[in-house]
């Protein structure tokens, strides 16, 4: 066929396809977590019993008996609430990762644990970590295996485990799932988090306010507000209504939601034909309960005695945490919001906004310690390749002139202090496999380790220098409770400061006096408290509203703390004259403190009939352990499922392995820019070092190749069938570091072609091609309301070889650049993509180009495209529709294109170029999952060159899937 150079092949989204690829991703689980994370070094084993096969580290048996003990337990005779239903699941022990965290998936079903236990207990508890994660997390084991019925069942008959998922979080609301989790956590334990006033801190300030949002906003969260998380929402609305329909209440309203008896609004269904309560009345009635029970606590109290609220009076929602007073006068903190990312900040008593003085880089949870001129904090580090090989390591930083030095190397650090001559730091070394916790003292200046002193318990928790320095106190915590105990360095002598209780105790500060400042929540609201180690005798500090947290008492008596406010934790300071320190808050009253109880939220009566002290009474049984092959150990084919892609949508069936060391895939993919089918299996394999891949597929191909004329232009139109089988490499390093998260991962593979049903006899039958990829990103991390990094890069580079005679290569590069844009939440995103790839091949490689926006795909030899975006949010809606969607925030885009590209053969350069924008709907669909709609409409500024008539083009764009 003839035709001149200008024209172009170009493909659009028609707006049925676009409603389909909807479709497929409100269907489609999220695929393929990153493979290979575990180090080689460490030996796994596994236990089995008839509930659960657990995957631990050798070394580590004897945690690992007691977890499949409380598992077997838990299953066999605390079910009543929630169904006897239950699925043989895996559960990984992970020492080598620091994060504090647990969780239970689907898909296949699995549960981690990541055991080394968090240093501040306010928010999850003084419970042992392990035994909190055992019986929490089961709790999730046991919704999953209820939940499994009616249509739901159906669901995991039609598409597996993702099925599975997909329509339990459709029915079942993550208030319900963490709400439930936390009450099980709560009865069978002497703590647990609904015990602990800071859990429900933000909440309490809300209703204090008078502030009580919409059903539809507490469900889906807000860019603009602070709305508590589910598992506070939940905790409130489960215990309400436990109280007054019985403990078990919830069991039948979740299988009747499950199971889908009423298509719409299943779960809110069986809990109005349950209680007479829809899901959203029942929200109302707890709120407006638990309003009244403040109400009536805080009319109850004393008079309250709480400090004055200081610093920048910020809008946004902004945190400080950890204050210490500043040499000139200025409060120092920790700082951290929706606009802004964690740094050290100097902070005005009069008011100004703060003065920044050097960010804080991410960390496991928040913590800093200030001592004069010098502060220490730690920060997170892992293993470039097996990312789930994680540190923390000790930041010092100097005040005077600004210099930051990281002390410590790949160690597992936490909660680090000066001591008062700021030539020691002491820290918490916690590595579980490495066997008890130790203090560790270290050389400020250095870093190097002096001295360590293993503690026989299963945690410790800020570790603090006595004025003379010759004793350190810290919290000990155990299965019993915890205990404050002080350690003599000298004789390596332990002491009991405060004996082992069941109590929400939190942070720790030792004054100038060596007397020791903590907050409790023994009252029912955590307040700070003072500790003679001398004496044994404790004092009330304060009488607040809500909470004080992260209390430090000054050399002058100015006490700082925090409190939750409806903007975040606030800053507050009050004086306290000596004989309040001396005596107490309350003279009158035994010890100078207010009686103990139990918070409003706590709600005992709600889970009374199944409360029982599960740590306490567990016999811990020895399971036979044998060796876990950590390669290929656990194949599971857990789903076949629809898996959404804009350029690429289709169907996947999936395996793998307890470790994820192995991942094997099937599926079929439809390609929009070529309009042709793949089908294929692919295996990877990441227990060595590189990441191996085996591939086999195949397409559908249709494409058109130039050939020179004098006067025209000729296209071969090449359509056949191309099988492919391929093996490769490639290793994926990640770093951390500061603000920064970097990857690099480059690539090699061998690919042989074997090509059919050819309608012109041009190519060869079977040829060879190796392929190189680099892929790589450096990112400074976002704030929550941030739209993009507002610094660093990413980009990616494919080049592919063919071996067979005239079948030529391909090179593409995209590139991205992030800059700051002129407000916090803006951003500046500058793209540099290049393609090269002779037009004359008979062969060509699948078209995988970014075209300047409006434009199709253009035949050339290269073509380069240039990318100015500036993004921002415009509006954070807070509206919801039925349940369906709920808008929570509006993106715009504003975007100009220019690409350029020729044709060698014939001399041939075109430029075109585009300018438009794209708004973009961040919303959360059926309460359940975030995804993204947007609407693209791009100017054609060179339409007339390529003969387009129609010179503004629209495009949908989605991106998300359950």
């Amino acid at each position: 066929m003839s035709v001149t150079p200008l024209l172009l092949k170009t493909c659009y989204c028609t707006r049925g396809l676009a409603l389909i690829i909807l479709l497929f991703l409100l269907l489609s689980p999220g695929l393929n977590a990153q493979i290979g994370l575990h180090p080689p070094s460490v030996d796994y084993q596994q236990l089995v019993t008839p509930n659960v096969r657990i995957i631990f580290p050798k070394g580590y048996e004897s945690r690992a008996n007691r977890v499949a003990s409380m598992v077997d337990e838990l299953r066999a005779d605390h079910t009543r609430s929630i169904g006897e239903k239950h699925f043989m699941f895996d559960l990984v022990l992970q020492t080598p990762n620091t994060e504090v965290n647990g969780y239970v998936g689907l898909g296949p079903f699995v549960s981690e644990f990541y055991v080394t236990p968090p240093q501040q207990m306010n928010l999850l508890s003084g419970n042992d970590w392990v035994d909190l994660l055992t019986i929490h997390e089961f709790r999730h084991v046991q919704q999953n295996s209820n939940e499994r019925r009616g249509i739901t069942k159906l669901a995991s008959y039609l598409q597996g485990q993702y099925g599975w998922a997909v329509m339990s979080g459709i029915s079942t609301p993550n208030w319900f799932s963490e709400g439930d989790a936390v009450i099980y956590e709560t009865a069978l334990t002497r703590l647990g988090r609904g015990r602990t006033p800071a859990f429900s801190n933000t909440l309490r300030s809300l209703l204090n306010e008078g502030i009580n949002y919409p059903y539809a906003k507490a469900r889906n969260g807000s860019f603009r507000s602070l709305v508590p998380d589910h598992y506070r929402y939940g905790y409130g609305m489960l215990t309400y209504a436990r109280e007054r329909f019985g403990n078990d209440v919830w069991r039948s309203v979740l299988h009747d939601g499950a199971s889908y008896k009423g298509l719409i609004y299943p779960f809110s269904r069986a809990l109005k034909k349950k209680t007479g309560y829809s899901t959203k009345e029942l929200y109302e009635a707890t709120m407006a309960d638990l309003a009244a029970l403040q109400d009536s606590a805080l009319a109850a109290r004393p008079a309250l005695v709480e400090g004055t609220p200081f610093g920048y009076a910020d809008t946004r929602i902004t945190n400080y945490r950890f204050p210490f007073p500043g040499g000139d006068g200025r409060p120092l903190a920790l700082r951290s919001g929706y606009d802004v990312t964690p740094a050290l900040v100097s902070v005005s008593p009069s008011g100004a906004r703060d003065r920044v003085l050097t960010a804080v880089g991410i960390q496991r949870e928040p913590y800093l310690f200030v001592r004069d001129d010098l502060a220490v904090w730690m920060e997170n580090r892992q293993h470039s390749r097996y990312t789930n090989l994680r540190y923390s390591d000790i930041i010092l930083y100097e005040l005077r002139n600004g210099r930051k030095r990281q002390l410590t190397d790949k160690g597992k650090y936490f909660s680090p202090a000066l001591s008062f001559d700021r030539r020691q730091i002491v820290a918490v070394e916690q590595d579980p496999l490495a066997g008890s916790p130790a203090i560790v003292l270290l050389e400020s200046s250095t870093g190097s380790v002096l001295s360590r002193y293993p503690q026989s318990t299963q945690a410790i928790s800020f570790p603090r220098f006595s004025p003379d320095g010759k004793t350190v106190y810290f919290y000990d915590r155990s299965y019993g409770g915890i205990a404050i105990n002080a350690l003599e360095l000298a004789s390596k002598k332990i002491t009991t400061i405060r004996e082992r209780a069941a109590e929400s105790l939190d942070y720790l500060q030792v004054t100038a006096e060596g007397k020791l400042v903590f907050t409790s929540g023994r009252d029912g609201i955590n307040n700070v408290y003072q500790l003679d180690p001398e004496t044994g005798v404790t004092r009330q500090l304060t009488n607040v509203g809500i909470g004080a947290q992260l209390p430090y008492l000054s050399d002058s008596g100015d006490l700082f703390y925090t409190e939750a406010t409806p903007l975040g934790q606030r800053l507050r300071r009050m004086s306290l004259p000596a004989e309040k320190m001396d005596a107490g808050l309350f003279a009158g009253l035994p010890g100078g403190m207010l009686p103990a109880g139990p918070s409003i939220f706590e709600r005992p009566a709600a889970f009374a009939a199944e409360a029982y002290d599960l740590p306490g009474k567990v016999k811990t049984r020895s399971y036979p352990t044998v060796n876990f092959n950590d390669k290929l150990g656990g194949i599971h084919l857990h789903s076949w499922s629809f898996n959404g892609s804009y350029l690429a949508p289709g169907v996947t069936v999936q395996a793998r392995n307890a470790l994820n060391t192995v991942q094997i895939e099937a599926n079929t993919e439809y390609n929009i820019n070529e309009e042709r089918t793949t089908s294929g299996v692919s295996i990877d394999y990441g227990g060595f070092y590189p990441v191996l891949g085996l591939n086999l597929n195949t397409r559908g191909r249709s494409y058109a190749a130039l050939q020179p004329r004098t006067d025209t232009v000729l296209f071969n139109i090449f359509r056949f069938n191309q099988l492919r089988a391929s093996i490769g490499g490639s290793i994926p390093w990640q770093w951390v570091n500061g603000d920064y998260q970097s990857e690099l991962v480059p690539g090699i593979s061998y690919t042989w072609n074997k090509l059919t049903n050819k309608e012109e006899d041009l190519l060869p039958d079977t040829f060879g091609e190796v392929g190189f990829r680099l892929r790589g990103a450096v990112l400074r991390r976002l704030a929550f309301r941030q739209v993009q990094s507002r610094l660093g890069l990413s980009f990616s580079l494919a080049y592919d070889q063919g071996l067979g005679e005239d079948i030529g290569n391909r090179f593409l590069w995209r590139s991205s650049f992030y800059l700051p844009g002129l407000l916090s939440t803006h951003g500046l995103r500058l793209d540099a993509d290049f393609q090269a790839e002779n037009t004359g091949n008979n062969y060509q490689y699948p078209d995988q180009f970014f075209y300047a926006r409006g434009y199709g795909a253009v035949l050339s030899d290269q073509i380069t495209r240039l990318g100015v975006n500036y993004q921002l949010p415009v509006a954070y809606p807070d509206f919801g529709i039925a349940g369906i969607t709920y808008f929570k925030r509006v993106r715009l885009n504003a975007f100009y294109d220019y690409s350029r590209r020729t044709v060698d053969q014939f001399n041939f350069t075109q430029s075109l170029s585009s300018v438009g924008g794209q708004v973009f709907f961040d919303n959360r669909w059926l309460n359940a999952q975030d995804i993204t709609i947007g609407v693209e409409a791009a100017y054609l500024l060179d339409a007339g060159k390529v003969g387009i008539e129609q010179e503004v083009e629209f495009r949908v764009l989605v991106s998300g899937g359950f």
